[in-house]
């Protein structure tokens, strides 16, 4: 347990380095029609995916009589449809902000006011998950902190649940316009070392409990602030040269794929891990298979949002072609009046 709280220290980090690297390369968007039309293949995306999830989860656990249009109308609108797909809610509000975030950010007068605005949300977002997590009334609680779950409120926590992506998109802006001196060395060490520590932190603070999935281990939280600091700031730092132009079109082809990979993931996780639950009943059984298990979940998930893109391809073109035909015969008609 104590080496699986330390890995999700680690893989706590994956929403807020998307929220970072969005900052970091689209601190410069401006709003207009060309941005907002980016949208319109996030949602054609997300209306497929959900449609496979909705039917393939149904079938796969026997909930036939749930598998209406109704019902596949009220998940798609309250982001159920895709059990993943909460961060599609997220998404779209965060890039509809975007072009007026970057107003502010980039109106800021130099680093210094940068740096007092990320203070600001970290104060306001990440602090309250920090301080306000302890039972400080109780000393007895220190010697067992999964014995009650009840804390005292040191600071002020009104804006705590979302400001962090706010936060996290300027971080990424802020590395977009200025480097951080930090050597490979030492980033790698503080990272590990954080990894630990938090680990540590998180075990003992769930020692002999269900592990309790609360603030101080959120994506809001200090330690995955940090962690995903410093692995964002690594790979800024390494210097790689991809020469060859397969590998750099197979690379980006994939990262293309990667929204409509996770949100069809969901699919295979209710399908593969009960199957492997089976076979393995304790969680020690299951480990030595995990790792297989993710890249075949992965895989699966790729090449089914590869055929998904392909679709849309199809039906894009197909568009087109139909909207050339009826242009071409309005032509003929006007042609013919005349």
């Amino acid at each position: 347990m104590l080496l699986l709280n330390m890995l999700r220290c680690l893989f706590m980090s994956c929403v807020p380095i998307f929220i970072i690297l969005s900052g970091y390369l689209m601190s410069k968007k401006e709003l207009n029609k060309k941005y907002l039309f980016k949208i319109v293949r996030i949602l054609i995306t997300y209306l497929l995916c959900s449609i496979l999830c909705f039917v393939l989860i149904n079938i796969i656990e026997g909930n036939l009589s749930k598998l209406s249009i109704f019902n596949f109308l009220f998940n798609l609108l309250s982001y159920t449809a895709a059990p993943y797909a909460w961060y599609v809610n997220m998404y779209i509000s965060l890039f509809l902000l975007i072009p007026f975030l970057n107003i502010l950010w980039n109106n800021l007068k130099g680093k210094k006011y940068k740096l007092y605005l990320l203070l600001i949300l970290f104060l306001i977002g990440i602090l309250p998950n920090t301080i306000n997590i302890f039972n400080v009334s109780d000393l007895n609680w220190w010697l067992n902190p999964a014995s009650s779950r009840t804390y005292n409120q040191l600071v002020p926590n009104f804006w705590q649940e979302t400001t962090y992506i706010i936060l996290y998109y300027f971080i990424g802006c802020y590395l977009k316009d200025y480097k951080i001196k930090l050597s490979k060395r030492k980033n790698i060490i503080l990272l590990l070392l954080s990894i630990i520590l938090f680990g540590v932190y998180n075990y003992y603070r769930n020692y002999n409990a269900l592990f309790g999935w609360e603030t101080y281990v959120g994506y809001s939280s200090l330690e995955v602030l940090i962690i995903t600091f410093l692995i964002v700031n690594l790979v800024l730092n390494l210097k790689i040269n991809i020469k060859s132009s397969k590998i750099s079109n197979i690379i980006s082809k994939i990262s293309y794929l990667t929204f409509g990979t996770y949100l069809l993931s969901a699919i295979f996780d209710k399908w593969l891990y009960p199957i492997l639950n089976k076979h393995a009943n304790m969680l020690l059984e299951c480990l030595p298979y995990l790792l297989l298990m993710v890249l075949i979940i992965t895989i699966c998930s790729l090449i089914t949002s590869y055929l998904v893109e392909i679709l849309i391809i199809l039906s894009k073109k197909a568009i087109i072609s139909l909207k050339a035909k009826i242009d071409e015969k309005l032509l003929l008609n006007i042609n013919i009046k005349d």
